[in-house]
């Protein structure tokens, strides 16, 4: 339906309700929603005439736990409570005027075509163009106007069924029946009934919503996080001066584009489904009802009076209805619904190309003026930048980045531009030591520092580098440029290898392909990220056909303590050699996987097909000259006369991960082992999925599909004795530890199934989801996989400064769907209350007995903590899914200052999307 249902704490059987009625028990939680806003029109209708008790229609059994007006029809009490939660969140595009309803502001907007005709502008509003008896059920799903006559001509004009649906007052009699023996009426009590105000009733004092609004601009318009555009959540590379600038031409449905689609999934009422209908269900049916036979239309004057309310001066006359086009553009809500902009719709992840996308748009990002030169030298200065090399990028070096340059330059006029403000070697040098910087950083580092000349490098190497160096600077402009560079270089990188095949035994050359498509796969840009994911098997492809993954490629070198001099110096070379491509290797094994894991898709590569050993030890990597490379050799090699084990070494005996530690770089291996195992997770969902089959399903695993119970409880063992074995080991950090966790709450709850709920493939799906989802929150799969999420929090809060990003702040997006789901699904239960004495359950905190309570037994109640502060750590519990996404929120932008303007596009990203997945839950009353 087009608005919120009112959660259970906005509807009351009370005729007076107590404040606390109205109250949501937020006073323990440090997230709160914000505060209900109060109303006048509760006043409003005691002093109206109409608002009295009409005998004949019986006594109003629902109230509006705001502002206690109260109504005799469930569906009246729903639309009124829409004024209450989601606000005007449509803005004409003509006149900027805003409206709570997409249908309303398209009328409105309509309006506009035809200013000077009388007949489809009214000037008043008539009072006898109500509802119809009984619309049909077309019309009724759709939400439009039905005709006394059936067949409707809406119906006759789309070729429909007409087919009349049973009156809304008959569906709300069930509920009077339910529900009259909960409480006893008095005749006296001020009571309003909504049938009638809907043709009769005009407001006295129409109340100011300038207070309301206020509180609401704080969630739908003035959040710089929200302010994006709709349609690419983080830049296309020049949109990140114009996030920093903000935007003020965004309407308000844009900012959270699948509150309405949420609402839908878990309170659309579904046709031919009476069976399912509880025998006492009172006001519960307003939350999980499948009937959907109620009329929920508005008539004219409710029309009249919300476009009243949306009015910027509240003086003017009450404008009216406008009467419904005769044309297939008229107002059609089940077709607005299949075309909501749903968070998967705006996330970095979608791309839909327009005619002006193409490799040469950025190319104006290139030139750099003296003015942002000056400024970049002066912010670059305020930090010391680390130089992992003693060396300085030459003035021919940089001349060679400039010819690759103007060799993709289109039109050719550009290429003046550029020459006279391409960025001087200088500048160039410190992108490329910003690079080189970060790469030390990260687990899969494959360039060799001691033997690497930086001058010596190929153009397009230093191309790329400097590139990578650029986007990860906190300089809009900086950031820009190396986007433009990036892809300049992508399009002339094929011709080089093109002209001369032997590139391809280039390991400098490959390299550089690596790096662009690192740049363009974490770059938060869809249409980068899609071209560079298309193209990753390429480097793979060019590796694989050279024998680089195979283990006879890679023979071991016998050392001696009496090895010295030239002798020595080509052992060390030679080892070094054999080591690069070993790690280049690995660095696209985990780049694969984690990509996999990123979009649920198929890897390219396969850790069967690895059988090459696993890296060296970092000491012997770090080895500065041939003898301390000697010595290190000696120590950590001695007494071993076969080379380390492969990947499929350890799937098949883990003990060796110990027996081999001492020779191994273990950090590196243990995120070799796990990116490894998401393809054994990954070949098992993809099982569970043929078989349509889930651990957490009523009718799981019957029959011959025990295979895949055992094959599961296998994978979890596995990964326990992982866990366990290298629990005291230092070389395991925490992004191994957020890694292990994110596999197993992949193994108690399936990755498609959080994202089709949450909207990625549309209303329908959703539906399909939301069941399976409930028996999931109800089974102990659940509570394992918010514990391993909750893990996965605590985790990415050990991340050292600004390396909480690419794949791992995925990994904390993906762990913030897990709970927004167990949150919202648990929230619209109602189960809230009941455990609301429970013992607090601290699920990003250490393993104890409680923990296992509450995942066996479901005793306690989860929380997630924030970021220690200043001001100290905050908590927020998982059934208040708002809550919980800011501490999600906060934990990624504390890892960047608090502040966007370090985090890389990305992660700021993902952050306006688990900001969206708290505010939609709130703006439909769950959290």
């Amino acid at each position: 339906m087009a608005g919120p249902l009112p959660s259970s704490s906005n509807l009351s059987h009370n005729i007076d309700p107590s404040p606390s009625d109205s109250t949501p028990a937020y006073a323990s939680q440090s997230y709160p929603p914000p505060p209900p806003v109060p109303s006048s029109s509760s006043t409003d209708a005691a002093s109206d005439p109409t608002s009295k008790l009409d005998p004949e229609k019986g006594p109003p059994l629902y109230v509006c736990g705001h502002c206690g007006r109260r109504y005799s029809r469930p569906e009246h009490l729903q639309r009124h409570v829409q004024t209450h939660t989601l606000g005007r969140r449509f803005a004409c595009g003509i006149c900027g005027k805003t409206f709570a309803r997409a249908d309303l502001k398209k009328r409105h907007e309509t309006n506009h075509e035809n200013d000077d005709s009388k007949k489809r502008r009214r000037t008043t509003t008539s009072l006898n163009a109500g509802r119809v008896t009984h619309a049909c059920k077309a019309c009724a799903t759709a939400r439009v106007k039905c005709q006394e006559e059936k067949p409707c001509q809406r119906c006759v004009r789309r070729g429909l069924t007409c087919v009349s649906a049973e009156a809304g007052s008959a569906a709300a009699m069930n509920l009077v029946h339910l529900s009259a023996s909960a409480r006893s009426l008095t005749p006296g009590d001020d009571e309003h009934d909504s049938s009638n105000a809907s043709s009769e009733y005009v407001p006295v004092n129409v109340p100011n919503p300038t207070s309301y609004l206020a509180d609401q601009a704080s969630l739908y318009g003035q959040n710089p996080q929200l302010q994006l555009q709709s349609r690419s959540v983080t830049p296309n590379i020049g949109d990140l001066a114009h996030s920093e600038a903000g935007s003020s031409n965004h309407a308000g449905a844009d900012q959270l584009p699948f509150c309405d689609f949420l609402q839908n999934v878990l309170y659309e009422q579904q046709y031919n489904q009476p069976d399912k209908m509880p025998e006492n269900q009172g006001l519960a049916v307003l939350d999980f009802c499948n009937d959907n036979d109620t009329n929920m239309e508005l008539s004219d004057m409710d029309f009249g009076l919300l476009d009243h309310w949306n009015t910027d001066g509240m003086s003017n006359p009450m404008p009216a209805q406008q009467e419904t086009p005769n044309s297939d553009k008229s107002v059609d809500l089940a077709n607005i619904q299949q075309n909501l902009v749903t968070a998967w719709d705006v996330s970095p992840w979608r791309w839909d190309p327009v005619a002006k996308d193409n490799a040469f748009d950025e190319q104006g990002n290139l030139p750099v003026s003296q003015r942002d030169v000056a400024s970049i030298r002066a912010q670059t200065s305020k930090g010391a930048l680390r130089r992992v090399v003693d060396q300085k990028l030459d003035f021919a070096a940089r001349d060679g980045v400039l010819a690759l340059v103007l060799g993709a330059c289109q039109p050719d006029t550009m290429s003046s531009r550029i020459s006279g403000s391409f960025p001087s070697a200088d500048l160039l040098d410190t992108m490329l030591h910003v690079f080189l910087n970060s790469h030390t950083n990260q687990v899969s580092d494959f360039i060799h520092f001691p033997t690497f000349r930086l001058n010596e490098q190929e153009p397009e190497f230093i191309a790329n580098a400097a590139a990578a160096g650029a986007v990860l600077t906190p300089i809009p402009t900086l950031r820009k440029f190396g986007y433009a560079l990036q892809e300049s270089i992508r399009i002339v990188m094929p011709k080089r290898f093109e002209e001369n095949n032997e590139s391809i035994l280039n390991i400098g050359m490959i390299q550089a392909i690596v790096i662009g498509q690192d740049t363009g796969l974490w770059s938060g840009n869809r249409r980068k990220m899609e071209i560079a994911e298309c193209h990753v098997n390429i480097p793979v492809t060019m590796m694989r056909y050279r024998g680089k993954f195979q283990r006879s490629s890679y023979s071991m070198i016998s050392v001696t303590p009496n090895d010295e001099g030239a002798n020595l110096e080509q052992k060390w070379r030679t080892w070094v050699d054999m080591e690069k491509w070993k790690r280049f290797v690995f660095h696209l094994f985990l780049r694969d996987s984690q990509q996999s894991m990123t979009a649920l898709t198929n890897p390219v590569m396969s850790y069967a097909e690895l059988t090459l050993p696993l890296p060296a030890s970092k000491e012997l990597w770090y080895a500065k000259t041939a003898k301390d490379w000697k010595h290190a050799y000696l120590r950590r090699e001695a007494g071993h006369i076969k080379r380390a084990p492969s990947v499929g070494d350890l799937f098949r005996d883990l003990n060796l991960l110990a027996e081999n530690r001492h020779r191994m770089d273990m950090q590196f291996s243990a995120a070799i082992y796990l990116q490894a195992f998401w393809m054994l997770i990954l070949e098992y969902r993809n099982l569970c999925s043929s078989c349509r089959i889930r651990s957490y399903t009523q009718d799981a695993y019957g029959g011959t599909s025990s295979l895949l119970d055992a094959r599961r409880h296998q994978l979890i063992q596995d990964l326990q004795t992982f866990k366990t074995t290298t629990m005291n080991w230092p070389e395991i950090t925490a992004q191994e530890r957020l890694l292990l966790n994110q596999l197993l709450m992949g193994l108690h709850i399936s990755m498609d199934d959080l994202q089709l709920f949450a909207g990625k493939e549309g209303d329908e799906q959703a539906h399909r989801a939301f069941p399976i989802l409930q028996q999931w929150v109800e089974s102990a799969d659940s509570r394992a996989a918010i514990w391993h999420a909750g893990q996965v929090l605590r985790f990415a809060k050990l991340f050292p400064s600004a390396q909480l990003k690419n794949f791992y702040a995925v990994g904390v997006h993906h762990a913030a769907l897990a709970l927004w789901t167990y949150g919202v699904i648990t929230r619209a239960g109602n189960r809230q209350d009941l455990s609301a004495q429970q013992e607090k359950i601290y699920i990003d905190g250490p393993e104890s007995m409680s923990v296992q309570q509450f995942i066996t037994l479901g005793q306690g109640v989860p929380f997630v903590r924030g970021p220690s502060n200043r001001n100290g750590t905050s908590e927020a519990s998982i059934e208040n899914p708002k809550a919980s996404m800011e501490a999600a929120h906060e934990i990624l932008q504390a890892n960047f200052g608090g502040v966007n303007v370090m985090a890389p596009a990305i992660v700021e990203n993902l952050c306006v999307l688990i900001q969206q997945l708290g505010n939609v839950a709130w703006a439909v009353g769950l959290g």
